[in-house]
């Protein structure tokens, strides 16, 4: 019976350093949204909502015209709706990875020779962001949520 609890707390100190040393190396833990860049805002809101079922867990409007609209489709994956712009052609404008430790997957993803922005935090949504491209040139979004942050929020009160 020593020896099944001695190697049970051997085995639980080991998961504890694994999961720690992955979570200070950094890694991508999930595709959090697609973003989509609309030519009618209003039909695309209605089609997401309305038609898919998709509610809305927070949007953002400047001079009352909207300049982005999350759509949550389950706990952890979102739909982010944008209106498309002369820089911003409609179609697929990004997708968002969720990270654990920001500043170690930039480093990892640099240290492979990618080229990626600092992370800076959204004075919007509260998450921390940093951002790369891949070889065909679609952005891709790398975000780590604090506590603060709206998506964590959203996430944290699915049901």
């Amino acid at each position: 019976m020593r020896n099944v609890i001695a190697g049970f707390v051997v085995g639980v100190i080991t998961a504890t350093a694994i999961a720690t040393g992955h979570a200070q190396a950094g890694r991508i833990v999930a595709l959090n949204h697609v973003g989509i860049a609309v030519s009618d805002f209003d039909k695309s809101a209605r089609f997401h909502g309305d038609v898919l079922g998709f509610p809305e867990a927070f949007a953002f409007r400047e001079g009352g015209n909207p300049t982005m609209s999350y759509r949550q489709i389950s706990r952890n994956t979102f739909i982010e709706l944008q209106p498309a712009t002369p820089n911003r052609p409609p179609g697929l404008s990004h997708i968002g990875l969720e990270v654990e430790n920001l500043a170690a997957v930039v480093q990892m993803l640099r240290s492979k020779g990618m080229s990626v922005t600092e992370p800076t935090v959204s004075p919007r949504t509260r998450s921390t962001i940093a951002n790369l491209e891949t070889p065909d040139g679609i952005r891709i979004e790398l975000l780590e949520f604090g506590p603060d942050s709206l998506h964590r929020r959203v996430m944290d009160a699915w049901k």
